[in-house]
């Protein structure tokens, strides 16, 4: 099976030649690259057409976007022009470990049933240190060893064990699934892909290996966009989730992202959803508590 990489990409030149340099570092080659440019100047341009083209000892196809694509269009878009049978997506700041694709790409070829697979992931900051404790994220989002091998592609994604980057998926579901979100998921677009891939009721396949890095900067979704993932992934779950649907990982995982929950729709005027969340089962063991207090009174008075 063929692997086609696809580094969506805006004004990082110097770390998108971090993550290329890490993508030509794997033990199993991949068999192309795509770059989504989004800059407004040349200076990505540059980079990639003097000096890593001509240094890949992979195939590189670039495309300079303009006007600007933004992120979901611009990943649909390498999406429908990659060639391969399987889909490497990866962030222009998260470089990747040199075993990602030798561990990714044998379950498809061994569970020819699933639609994706993924590892662990570590944290790491803008200057690309590893930021202490940083494996456990991995245990807030259900990837620990015992649950190496298939998984329910529906859990999975709903409570994101599939990760934002550094995931392997079939072109085909990809495709099928788009990575756009139709206005739905503000900064959830990541966790919303996943959740919809999750849906076509395929099992994914998790690796107990690290895989990918995943960078905070003071500009990254993961630092900046809390509140709004957990605002739009609780209107999501409990929108699209039916009752016997929610699993014990899906209730925990709401429980986990609630609180932010409630506290962003009060703060957005969004009172009918924040009275909700304050009142479902999923918040009720706070109920009259300090918190849930503070929180009713957001509501009331934004």
């Amino acid at each position: 099976m063929t692997v086609s990489v696809i580094i969506p990409t805006y004004h990082r030149p110097g770390l998108l030649e971090e993550t290329i340099e890490s993508v030509w570092a794997q033990t199993v080659k991949p068999d192309e690259i795509l770059i989504g440019d989004d800059s407004k100047d040349d200076e990505t341009e540059k980079l990639v057409n003097r000096k890593l083209i001509p240094a890949s000892p992979i195939p590189i196809r670039y495309y300079h976007h303009n006007p600007s694509l933004k992120e979901v269009r611009n990943v649909d878009f390498q999406y429908a022009h990659a060639t391969s049978d399987l889909i490497l997506h990866l962030h222009d700041d998260d470089p990747i470990y040199p075993q990602c694709v030798e561990y990714l790409k044998p379950p498809f070829e061994k569970h020819p049933e699933i639609a994706a697979s993924f590892g662990l992931q570590r944290i790491i900051n803008q200057d690309g240190r590893l930021i202490d404790g940083s494996e456990g994220v991995n245990r807030d989002y259900f990837r620990t060893p015992e649950r190496a091998g298939l998984v329910d592609g529906f859990m999975a994604g709903a409570v994101c064990m599939f990760p934002n980057n550094g995931f392997m998926v079939r072109r085909e579901a990809a495709c099928a699934v788009g990575y756009s979100d139709h206005g739905r998921a503000g900064l959830a677009t990541d966790f919303y892909f996943g959740f919809r891939l999750g849906k076509l009721g395929k099992p994914f396949y998790f690796v107990n290996e690290f895989t990918a890095k995943c960078r905070i900067t003071p500009y990254s979704q993961s630092r900046t966009g809390d509140a709004d993932n957990a605002y739009r992934a609780v209107k999501i779950l409990l929108e699209d989730c039916r009752p016997e649907q929610i699993s014990a990982e899906i209730k925990r995982s709401l429980q986990d992202r609630i609180p932010l929950a409630i506290t962003t729709a009060a703060r957005r005027k969004d009172r009918r959803a924040a009275l909700s969340w304050l009142f479902s089962p999923y918040y009720r063991n706070r109920m009259l508590t300090p918190r849930w207090i503070k929180r009713m009174l957001l509501v009331v008075k934004p």
